[in-house]
């Protein structure tokens, strides 16, 4: 597979090839994110697994409270060609509507990551959470992973010199302080490649 393959995760068959499956909520696409990659690259290696990216087609807080509008920071296209970029081959989207917002930690992980992505390891960071109201964490998915024989690697937090956690949550702070170069050095690459950056 030379080219990524987008897909959406409701209308999608059982992928034919068994997947390492980055998740997170990818909205900046940062340095933490890109070490999912890294990671999920080498593990796809040894195990001959292709290499997957999951993510929402938009912010659940835009969803759960359409009062309390969210910087976007990376729109779906652009994190397409970062994830591209470093290794993917497959971005799994999917739908955050009432049925995936109720969907719970052990049927996301039975629907999506084995019923379409065919997943053989998950890689994630180790504050991700999953499932109706995030109720599932690192420890349920070990749990999941362990009993479908899915391998599974939760990369730490990277961290800023100051001892600040990478984060979209971060890079959002420091573009409203104005702080391009803080923003640009979370993110690993310039801030004009975020979404809607001339309007900031």
């Amino acid at each position: 597979m030379d080219r990524m393959i987008i897909c959406s995760t409701s209308a999608m068959e059982k992928l034919p090839e068994r997947t390492a499956v980055c998740l997170g909520y990818f909205d900046g696409v940062h340095r933490g994110h890109l070490a999912l990659l890294e990671e999920a690259g080498k593990i796809a290696g040894k195990e001959h697994l292709t290499v997957a990216v999951h993510v929402l087609d938009r912010s659940p807080a835009s969803v759960l409270h359409p009062d309390q509008p969210v910087l976007q920071l990376t729109s779906l296209a652009e994190k397409a060609a970062v994830f591209e970029a470093h290794g993917c081959r497959i971005l799994a989207v999917s739908t955050f509507d009432e049925h995936f917002r109720m969907m719970s930690g052990r049927d996301f992980f039975k629907r999506i990551l084995l019923d379409r992505l065919n997943a053989g390891a998950v890689i994630t960071g180790d504050d991700h959470r999953f499932g109706y109201r995030g109720s599932a964490g690192v420890t349920e998915l070990a749990e999941l992973c362990a009993e479908a024989g899915v391998l599974l690697s939760v990369v730490p937090r990277l961290t800023m010199p100051d001892g600040t956690v990478i984060s979209s949550s971060a890079i959002r702070e420091a573009l409203r302080q104005g702080d391009t170069a803080r923003a640009e050095a979370m993110l690993g690459r310039p801030v004009e490649t975020l979404y809607n950056s001339q309007e900031r």
